[in-house]
């Protein structure tokens, strides 16, 4: 840097430099379908963890979906409130006076806002066609936002191997998620849901060890034992097998495998 002045300065004067305050960013608008970070359910968290960093860690492992053995009751439960529209039946009434206390119900307006235009992109898809659905979800310290899809079944869909008591199939609900973690890398969980069921497929690219798989099998054991449900994981390694949805005409998708 060089610095012309008129006269010459003395060794050792101090110069200040004023420069014009840096604008932040504008925040993007929050997009169902694109990015992996949700800025108004991280400052939510935020927010209470500085009032009650206990209370709002249990509330975090309570409602964010992880890898641990309330993965499928975490996800089911965020899927069912969306359908609905209402944060507050997955945020749940304590976090909302709390936030309400605290002067941020705007951060409550703000994330129903997001629900709401979670419920809508999800209803736009018929059944019987893959609806995606944005999950937040949490490796222990940060907070992402990763995409489900899930295949419902129309009326006329009937699971033939699920079987029944009247001779009719269940009809089963199947979801797909792709992930990609530090130690596993890509990792693709293929699930499907009946009444009373979930199987559970996992593919990576490479074989997992086998104590990781033994780890992986309690924990969805002990999923489906706190859920009241039955069921399998099962694990497949390589580029075979794996499902790839694909935005198809008029905003619909396909599945390739």
């Amino acid at each position: 840097m060089v610095l012309n002045t008129r006269t010459p300065l003395p060794h050792g004067t101090q110069v200040a430099i004023g420069l014009p305050p840096v604008r932040p960013a504008p925040a993007e608008p929050f997009d169902p379908l694109r990015g992996q970070d949700w800025p108004v359910l991280r400052e939510t968290l935020e927010v209470l963890s500085k009032a009650d960093p206990v209370g709002t860690r249990s509330l975090a492992n309570a409602v964010l979906p992880q890898a641990n053995a309330r993965l499928a009751g975490t996800l089911l439960a965020f899927t069912g409130a969306v359908k609905k529209g209402d944060v507050l039946a997955w945020l749940g009434e304590e976090a909302a006076k709390a936030l309400e206390k605290l002067g941020r119900a705007d951060l409550l307006e703000k994330l129903d806002d997001d629900f709401k235009q979670l419920a809508r992109q999800a209803a736009d898809i018929p059944p019987g066609d893959w609806k995606p659905y944005s999950v937040p979800f949490s490796d222990g310290t940060e907070l992402h936002r990763i995409l489900m899809h899930v295949r419902q079944p129309g009326a006329d869909d009937v699971d033939e191997d699920a079987g029944g008591a009247d001779g009719h199939g269940a009809r089963a609900n199947r979801f797909l998620i792709d992930l990609t973690l530090s130690r596993i890398g890509e990792l693709q969980l293929d699930g499907l849901i009946r009444p009373r069921r979930f199987d559970l497929i996992l593919r990576t690219h490479l074989p997992l060890l086998p104590d990781m798989r033994h780890e992986i099998g309690r924990l969805f054991n002990d999923s489906l034992e706190a859920l009241g449900m039955a069921g399998a994981v099962s694990f497949q390694a390589g580029t075979q097998g794996w499902v790839a949805i694909q935005p198809g005409p008029s905003g619909r998708v396909g599945m390739s495998a």
